[in-house]
């Protein structure tokens, strides 16, 4: 038994498109995690979505979790490409957390609906729930110490933390209790404007109750830019080594790759990363990785 993911697209802020950007994609954040027993977990829409339908079209139909990082256009603007909306046969949960603006009930509904969208969530074929991310009570003070359970869907469990970005957003640790293994996904986080409160919760998720297999981690930039990107909520790829590292975690994804970034950068940033560690990636659009 193993755990897959699927990366749809790692593109950040915005779509990029052309020749320059076959090597890593230009599609923006949307990954697919298929668990040991073939659940189906969509970590955010965006238009990488596209790509995560069709692996998902090539399964059995049923139900899906879509999880919500936050609620920015480039994580959502998937959802209008996903063809598997319009097929009764399908189940959709869309599940995230709620801040001062909104839901995602709020979210969602707003997008898909006139003007935005020709036609309503309500008159779309497959069934379409909502579900707000709220703390189980019988987690409260769980054994070890390890932050509560946010939701379970069979044998993944899903837990989280907020992490600073501009409007809030959550990371998450998804932990397959059957393959023991766990993947923490923590895109659009500004490192550099952590509290000491959100850093130790940060690391206490990924290292609890073991060091995660995978992070799956926004790499924006690189630290020379950090002044240039300062307050954009996003953080620098030699911040990331240092947070896997302070974490235990020997394998990293970088991704939310900048959207003027083309394939010679990211190849060269590539290179810089495997020099500071071998267990270091940059995410590449299309591929499936086994946890």
């Amino acid at each position: 038994m193993s755990t897959r993911l699927f990366i749809g697209g790692m593109r950040g802020s915005q779509p990029a498109t052309g020749g320059a950007f076959e090597e890593f994609g230009g599609d923006t954040t949307s990954l697919l995690v298929v668990g040991s027993r073939e659940e189906r977990l969509v970590l955010d829409a965006g238009t990488g979505m596209r790509a995560v339908a069709e692996q998902l079209a090539r399964t059995e139909p049923g139900l899906v979790t879509v999880l919500f990082s936050h609620y920015h256009l480039d994580h959502m603007a998937g959802l209008v490409m996903n063809p598997l909306f319009y097929q009764a046969e399908w189940s959709f949960c869309l599940t995230g957390p709620t801040f001062s603006d909104g839901c995602v009930r709020d979210a969602v509904t707003r997008l898909l609906a006139p003007p935005y969208w020709p036609i309503s969530w309500e008159q779309m074929d497959a069934r379409i729930d909502f579900v707000a991310l709220t703390r189980d009570p019988a987690a409260a003070s769980p054994p070890n110490g390890v932050s509560p359970i946010l939701f379970l869907r069979q044998n993944l469990h899903v837990r989280g933390c907020l992490v600073p970005h501009p409007g809030g957003c959550m990371a998450y640790r998804i932990d397959d209790t059957d393959a023991g293994t766990s993947l923490v996904f923590a895109t659009d986080i500004e490192w550099a404007r952590r509290t000491a409160v959100e850093e130790a919760t940060f690391l206490k998720m990924c290292r609890e109750p073991d060091p995660a297999d995978v992070l799956v981690i926004d790499a924006h930039f690189a630290e020379a830019e950090k002044e240039t990107f300062a307050g954009w909520g996003h953080t620098s790829w030699e911040d990331c080594l240092v947070i896997a590292q302070s974490a235990g975690i020997e394998r990293v994804l970088l991704g939310h790759h900048a959207p003027q970034a083309d394939d010679e950068t990211l190849l060269a940033r590539e290179r810089q990363v495997r020099e500071r560690m071998a267990g270091a990636a940059l995410a590449r659009a299309g591929q499936w990785i086994v946890i």
